[in-house]
């Protein structure tokens, strides 16, 4: 028999095999030496300092007490602990289960890699991993979790590589401050906050288990993971806490595979001799459920739009300071570790929260027989939509949009049509197309506090081209309705829209809504914020930010009054409540019925005057007032895109440059409480204008110094011009429209504004500590109020007399050197004259205060006394008899005030305005002349006595002396004879250079 036909034994099969496998594993040990060895020419060395410097560490905020407040919401939650700070059963935990020949190893474990591939033997299972505490370290800081060969042979590389450079202690302390523990906890002391509210050296035994449990598997092991609170069950599930993520609540529940897991941990460290027996029987016996405390990245209950505000502060400055860009700003703040100490007070914030919380209650009172919806006057059509003016709408009602209380719009016969070819035609108002999207109208809803609640509605999923409008048809076509075959569906007659692809905000959004602002104008620190009620701030709109709305009367101070004070006017200039003539319309119209007549500038102020407001302007002049602003940061012109005001030289066409929009605050944006608020801080601090800031300074993650506040006041006006507009913003709460800002205890000062047709109601003011702003209006403009700005100042004046409840009672401003106290006619702005007390209205005579050097030096000319023929109302003439003439004390103007040439305006003071016109009764044709002694002639003394030394004798003063105040004792000037006739108009001179003495006359 050969050879080749000997049969093939079963040994000698064995044989072939073994030494096939022989060859097969020289060859491929062979391959795998030669790969490694040129993988580990190609590792570069590994640089460990970046082993911790790359971390992404969670950063904080904190109040102006240093205590914590907010950790930055971000991908991942880290903070960083020395390996001094971990206990030893923590360390011993993820030893015993990660890497239990650890501290023997040089980087990687080949017994460890055996030991793996004998148990998927024995138990016919996966592999496990058999990667050390140093190749995981190396995994997640240097390379990917690709699960390929090279990538394994690089690990082990490098691995070897640390061990060399690295002692262990490092090597763990690395690795327990990078891994991932679920929740976005990243690192052991986020994860003892995350799940037990405490830090990681105060962790127990069973909660280092339960913390070694987790890294198996981070989304799998958590001690607890979330549901919805629709979809909790208290019978098969246990409540340990819950909380809110994007708006959206959600219960946390007790995790049974993390207590079965952290068992297995104990059992494991119990087995390697770190722990005893009497340790692990008591660490078994403990209820895990029962240690969990779930932690809050928010950790006091106030909302986040303080804290979003600071965050956008930060990376603003990040980005105006560094030059980087905005990526990089945010990276910073997300990813950064830095510690930003904010200028939020805690008290004062939740004492605002608190206020918002009952905000209707405040301003109403009990609600129980009001109507709703409350506030808001609204003008629903015949259908209950709301609309404008016009019939537009400005809100749907909820049934008119619809369908049956389901998610879907729809659209009733008529609205809708297919053509020939497929497409969809729409005619309808509840769809609006613009450039690129097709919008769907808003509704609304009255809840069951019998509050106006809007309902934000997206637009339809269609691309750009895939629509258009032609012959007043919106055409969607037939391709978009193939491309989204779920969105429409009919319903016999009508057409509905997939409410399921077209998000809406079903909780919707209270109206009116209101924002509020409190700041430290000594410092420029931002103490409390709210950015809208019932509605948390993160992520939505900040009203007291980001929301510019038009500020009405309350931008007059600081857009008017205050530049004019530094440019020749007074608290006491006379100014003439007579309307303009504009193309042939009176204009403008104040808040009340008519118009006063001649009044003080501080009684415009505290009236809230129109037509005095743009007078005032116009004498001051736009191009005089435009530095004003922009040292008060109203305008920006470094970062123009970052201010509200439009000057001329962004758009020559559409501006704020006019009386409109600065004297009667309807500008073209409008302007945002904060700013506002600010601008008012600027009147109260001295005229010192401080750029108001969230935070104090913000470090990096090593303890530098990142950004800190530290302002240049800006001095927008004179100390003692500051403080006459603050004395006159005073008396706007003690004798004008905000008396319901008044603070127990505390002088207030501050101005009230609305716009039209209620639109928006403002309060700002101060006291001698703090500035706040309070605006309120519906997010709609269209949507206006039925109350006034009163109940701004109400609301302004509930957080703050609660603010300052612990604050030092103060009753009067510190008035700043230089201040002259002198006694005027507040009609004429003037030097009392002899008829100003005699005023039919009553004296006319007032203290007041002037800065130096604009002390009035002339005396009053608009008290005349006067003779008036009593059957004409006239002045009289030399026929009219004299027991139907009566002398009078009347004023006069120069011109005199004509209503004909005024649209008939007829001003309340009309009547105390000395006539214009001669009696045209009396003459000589129908008079006789009266036989007349004069009692003055030596010749016809009735007496019998001489009379020589009266011959320029005066009736009213016949000791020819100067009937003086004493306050007025360098004043000889005699009232000038009414005129008959008007003069002509003189031409309006400069009185806004450098002699501020010069009193300004605003009559025209």
């Amino acid at each position: 028999m050969s050879h080749r036909n000997r049969p093939l034994t079963p040994l000698k099969l064995i044989g072939y095999i073994f030494y096939t496998l022989l060859i097969a594993l020289i060859v491929l040990f062979t391959i795998l030496g030669l790969s490694a060895v040129k993988i580990m020419q190609e590792v570069p060395t590994v640089d460990t300092t970046l082993i911790n410097s790359d971390l992404n560490q969670t950063s904080t905020i904190y109040d102006q007490n240093g205590n914590l407040i907010e950790k930055v919401q971000s991908a991942e939650y880290r903070t960083m602990v020395g390996i001094e700070k971990m206990p030893k059963n923590l360390i011993n935990a993820f030893v015993a289960m990660e890497d239990e020949r650890f501290y023997e190893h040089i980087g990687f474990d080949p017994i460890g890699i055996l030991a793996s591939i004998r148990d998927s033997f024995t138990t016919g299972g996966r592999m496990r991993g058999g990667s050390t505490i140093t190749q995981q370290l190396v995994k997640n800081t240097f390379l990917s979790g690709e699960r390929k060969l090279q990538r394994k042979l690089t690990e082990i590389v490098m691995a070897v590589d640390i061990e060399k450079r690295l002692s262990k202690e490092q090597i763990i302390e690395a690795y327990l401050n990078r891994i991932s523990l679920g929740q976005n906890a990243y690192g052991v002391e986020e994860a003892a906050q995350t799940y037990f509210s405490k830090s990681v050296d105060e962790l127990n035994l069973a909660e280092c288990a339960m913390l070694a449990a987790i890294v198996k598997s981070p989304t799998s092991y958590p001690p607890y993971f979330r549901v919805l609170t629709n979809d909790y069950n208290s019978e098969t599930m246990y409540k340990v806490g819950q909380t809110e993520l994007l708006g959206q609540n959600y219960i946390l529940v007790f995790n049974d595979k993390n207590e079965n897991r952290a068992k297995i941990v104990l059992k494991r460290m119990n087995e390697v001799g770190y722990i005893t027996d009497s340790q692990y029987k008591e660490a078994m016996e403990v209820d895990m459920k029962t240690l969990i405390k779930p932690g809050e990245q928010k950790t006091t209950d106030i909302t986040n739009y303080f804290m979003d505000y600071v965050q956008t502060q930060v990376v603003e400055d990040l980005m105006d300071k560094y030059g980087w860009s905005k990526e990089q700003a945010q990276e910073t703040l997300f990813y950064g570790g830095i510690k930003i100490y904010s200028t939020i007070n805690v008290g004062y914030q939740k004492i605002m929260e608190e206020a918002y919380e009952n905000f209707v209650q405040i301003l109403l009172g009990n609600i129980d027989n009001a109507r709703a919806p409350l506030l808001v006057d609204i003008k629903p059509d015949q259908y209950n939509n709301l609309v404008d003016d016009n019939g537009n709408f400005i809100y749907l009602a909820k049934e008119n949009l619809l369908w049956n209380d389901t998610e879907d719009i729809y659209l009733a016969p008529g609205e809708w049509q297919y053509n020939d070819a497929g497409d969809l035609l729409l005619k309808t108002k509840k769809l609006k197309a613009y450039p690129g999207y097709i919008d769907v109208m808003d509704y609304y809803t009255i809840d069951n506090q019998k509050t106006l609640v809007s309902h934000e509605v997206a637009g339809l999923p269609i691309e750009r081209n895939d629509f258009n409008v032609k012959d007043g048809f919106l055409v969607i076509d037939k391709v978009a309705i193939d491309k989204n075959k779920d969105l429409f569906k009919t319903s016999g007659e009508y057409l509905l829209i997939n409410g399921s692809q077209v998000s809406r905000n079903r909780k919707g959004v209270p109206q009116p809504q209101s924002a509020m602002i409190v700041l430290d104008y000594h410092t420029g620190h931002i103490h409390a914020m709210i950015g809208g009620r019932d509605v948390d701030g993160n992520r939505f709109l900040n009203r007291a930010t980001q929301s510019s709305r038009q500020p009405g009367s309350t931008f007059k101070p600081v857009g008017v009054y205050l530049p004019a004070l530094e440019n020749g006017f007074t608290a006491a200039s006379a100014i003439d409540d007579v309307p303009y003539i504009v193309g042939g319309k009176v204009w403008p119209n104040n808040w009340y019925s008519g118009y006063k007549g001649i009044h003080s500038l501080r009684y415009a102020v505290e009236q809230s005057i129109n037509v005095s407001a743009v007078k005032v302007l116009n004498s001051v002049g736009v191009k005089r007032v435009l530095p004003y602003l922009e040292r008060m940061g109203i305008i920006n012109t470094e970062h123009p895109e970052r201010d509200d005001f439009i000057t001329a030289s962004e758009n020559p066409k559409v501006n704020d440059e006019y009386a409109a929009s600065i004297a009667l605050g309807g500008s073209t944006r409008g302007i945002t409480p904060l700013r506002l608020t600010a601008a008012f801080g600027s009147i109260a601090n001295e005229g010192k204008y401080l750029k108001p800031t969230s935070y104090t300074k913000v470090l990096d993650k090593d303890g530098n110094i990142l950004l800190e506040y530290s302002p240049t006041p800006v001095q927008v006006a004179k100390p003692e011009t500051a403080y006459i507009m603050k004395d006159i913003l005073r008396t706007v709460v003690t004798n004008g429209l905000g008396s319901s800002a008044k603070i127990p205890n505390q002088v207030v000062a501050g101005k009230t504004g609305t716009t039209q047709n209620t639109a928006d109601l403002w309060f700002c003011g101060f006291t001698d500590h703090l500035v706040a702003g309070t605006w309120i209006g519906s997010d709609s403009p269209k949507i206006t109020m039925t109350k006034n700005s009163m109940i701004a100042a109400q609301l302004w004046q509930y957080v703050m007399s609660r603010i300052h409840e612990n604050l030092s009672p103060v009753s009067e401003f510190k008035e700043p050197e230089g201040i002259v106290r002198k006694s005027v006619c507040i009609t004429s702005g003037k030097l009392p004259g002899e008829f100003c007390a005699q005023d039919p209205r009553g004296n006319q005579v007032r203290t007041e205060i002037f800065a130096p050097g604009t002390v009035p030096t002339e005396t009053c000319d608009v008290h005349v006394k006067v003779k008036i023929c009593t059957e004409s109302g006239k002045l009289a003439n030399e026929f009219c008899p004299e027991d139907l003439c009566e002398e009078r004390v009347m004023i006069q103007t120069t011109p005199p005030y004509d209503p004909e040439l005024n649209g008939g305006v007829i001003p309340s003071d009309m009547q105390y305005r000395v006539p214009t016109e001669t009696c045209d009764i009396h003459n000589a044709e129908n008079t006789e002349p009266e036989e007349t002694i004069d009692i003055f002639s030596p010749s016809e003394d009735p007496f019998g006595e001489s009379n020589t030394n009266t011959s320029s004798g005066d009736i009213f003063n016949p000791s020819n002396k100067d009937d003086k105040d004493e306050d007025n004792e360098n004043n000889n000037d005699k009232p000038q004879p009414p005129q008959v006739k008007p003069k002509e108009d003189e031409e309006n001179t400069d009185n806004t250079g450098d002699s501020q003495s010069e009193t300004i006359d605003v009559f025209n």
